[in-house]
């Protein structure tokens, strides 16, 4: 859907009525127009011309090649110069098919007079608005960031009316260029709203948001060489990488609430570039993040190598997020799976190939494509004695994920028992292995073999403080108050993420797991009661059925493994909420793979250029 604004109108009302002072884009029709209007009708013409009985079509289009069309300077006026008692509120009008919205603002509100180094000098302006024509079909999110901008924009210049008047001396700058265009011969006849372009400030500064509105959706004005107001149209900024249609707004709201210490950024543009964006009062946290920003690194890790808070990190990535200056991915490592994005664009005339060719000279984009038509590992694809041949791949990998042309695949973990034809529970031996059924909508499962597919990212995605899979099975016979405290002790014990230098276990399994609920010391009692809660009578059955079962330590680490095998998590999620070791994951998945489906398809959760509307 088109977001670009379709003019931009800035009107005032005072102690000598309103008046429109400047719209953008313009153009002399409406002058022509309106001297035509006004031209004395020749009485001896044999043409009528028009009939007092004939009826003027209703007009139902004021769009004309992408402009705002069919409204005189008088009518805007007299419609957005509103009453005092609608001023600093969100302004709201529609007509045919065009959406006005603004934020009228005051200048002689009484809280603001009732403060004397505040207090502005006398003038005639008592009320402004800074309008933007909308199509009428815009989403009201859509009309919301607009009504933003309006604000923005009118309260910067309220400070500066307050602090040298430039409100009042740009509308005198308007004027004036108003009454002389009025004043020149038919034969000399120039749109006044050229001249006020031409002498205004105040005019050139709309006239750079609606352009930049148009062109990139971001905006960075300095009012008056003072106020900096700036601006992000996330509809506008957010597209898909691959395909470039809108990315979901609210999709990209929840995303961004969904980050964790485990994520990592990716930068879109250059870090050298991104840094000379910065303003001069930018904030020095956000500086010292970029510096040591690296696609390798998790969320944690830069916060201890920037001095910051994980929270101040969080805020700062949401921030360059919003804005489409990077992206939220897993930190890049050899067991990353990988796979074609359903949405990349293949074809042989794309112009990411050429930029692809320009970026690596000697490779080829669909070739490097071509290795990922299945999933792959990075570990696959890398030769361990060909050092530079492997940071070659690397960059290419992460090229390919800025422009959306891969996506990551995570393995996640299904507790589905064998069920004979005639609906009972198959008996079980030594041999049998998982299951290769399909697995519901979102991913096929794996093929039978005797260890589950590569696992991916060492990241796991975030997950709420009360998982789904906490509730308790309804066939349950233990008493209610033993199955309560079986259900408390569990959401505490697992509830709790994992401190910061536990987290080193996630990124590696040479790593030792960091200190925490020893198994040792959960007693067998406490294992059953996990069992008995989170497990039907039938799969705790079959469960007891495996011969790992009958190992106390291997049982007291499926037990705490439980709850995640729902296909809700996935492999670095429960590393890093069990606190474990991939190899310890691993093997205790193995040893219980007849009770156990896997199963492989993106986290959803972080798809934030990809949810396209």
């Amino acid at each position: 859907m088109d977001v670009n604004p379709l003019g931009i109108i800035l009107v005032k009302n005072g102690s000598r009525g309103d008046r429109l002072l400047f719209r953008y884009p313009f153009s002399g029709e409406p002058i022509l127009e309106t001297k035509a209007k006004n031209k004395r009708r020749n009485p001896y013409s044999l043409i009528e011309e028009s009939s007092a009985t004939t009826t003027p079509l209703p007009q139902t289009s004021n769009i004309s090649n992408g402009k705002l069309a069919g409204f005189s300077d008088k009518v805007m006026s007299n419609l957005f110069a509103v009453k005092n008692e609608l001023g600093d509120k969100k302004f709201e009008l529609k007509v045919n098919d065009v959406r006005f919205v603004g934020h009228p603002v005051l200048l002689n509100a009484q809280e603001i007079q009732d403060r004397p180094q505040e207090r502005r000098r006398t003038s005639t302006i008592i009320l402004f608005n800074i309008v933007f024509a909308l199509k009428a079909t815009l989403d009201h999110d859509a009309v919301d960031c607009y009504h933003d901008l309006s604000m923005r924009l009118g309260l910067a210049l309220r400070h500066e009316e307050y602090r040298c008047q430039f409100l009042s001396l740009e509308a005198k700058i308007m004027v004036a260029a108003h009454d002389e265009a009025s004043q020149l011969p038919e034969d000399g006849q120039v749109s006044p709203f050229q001249l006020i372009l031409e002498r205004s400030l105040l005019a050139q500064h709309l006239a750079q948001v609606h352009e930049e509105l148009c062109r990139s959706g971001i905006v960075q004005v300095r009012l008056n060489k003072w106020i900096e107001v700036s601006f992000c149209l996330p509809q506008k900024v957010h597209r898909s990488l691959a395909t470039g249609h809108p990315v979901n707004y609210e999709g990209l709201l929840k995303g961004l609430q969904s980050l964790k210490p485990y994520h990592t950024l990716l930068l879109l543009v250059e870090r050298s570039e991104l840094l000379r964006s910065l303003s001069a009062d930018a904030s020095p946290a956000l500086r010292r993040l970029l510096y040591v920003e690296s696609p390798l690194c998790p969320f944690y890790t830069l916060a201890a190598d920037a001095d910051l808070t994980l929270p101040q990190v969080f805020m700062l990535a949401g921030h360059l997020v919003y804005w489409g200056k990077a992206t939220v991915i897993y930190p890049l490592c050899s067991t990353n799976v990988y796979v074609l994005a359903p949405n990349a664009p293949t074809a042989i005339s794309s112009q990411l190939t050429e930029r692809f060719s320009e970026q690596f000279p000697g490779s080829s984009l669909h070739r490097v494509l071509a290795d990922f038509s299945l999933p792959s590992s990075l570990s696959d694809k890398c030769h361990p004695m060909k050092f530079s041949q492997h940071q070659d791949q690397v960059q290419q990998v992460l090229w390919l994920l800025r422009h959306g042309l891969l996506q990551q695949l995570h393995t996640y973990i299904y507790l589905a028992p064998p069920i004979t034809p005639d609906g009972g529970i198959s008996r079980l031996s030594g041999r049998d292995i998982g299951g290769t059924g399909q697995l519901g909508s979102h991913g096929t499962s794996s093929p039978a073999s005797t260890s589950i597919p590569t696992p991916t990212v060492h990241e796991p995605p975030p997950l709420t403080h009360d998982p789904p899979s906490l509730t308790p099975h309804p066939n349950i016979h233990h008493h209610n108050d033993t199955t309560r405290d079986a259900l408390h002790h569990a959401a505490v014990q697992l509830s709790q993420p994992a401190s910061e230098s536990d987290l080193g276990s996630v990124c590696s399994d040479e790593r030792s797991p960091s200190p925490g609920v020893s198994l040792s010391t959960i007693p067998d009692d406490s294992v059953r009661r996990q069992l008995d809660t989170f497990l039907s009578v039938a799969e705790k059955e079959m469960v007891m059925k495996v011969e790992a079962a009958q190992n106390p330590e291997d049982l007291k680490l499926f037990s705490k493994l439980v709850m995640f095998f729902r296909g809700k998590h996935h492999l670095e999620e429960m590393m890093y909420r069990a606190n474990l070791r991939r190899s310890q994951l691993l093997q205790i998945i193995d040893k219980f793979r007849q009770v156990l489906y896997t199963c492989q398809h993106p986290d959803d959760s972080l798809s934030l250029t990809d949810q396209t509307i």
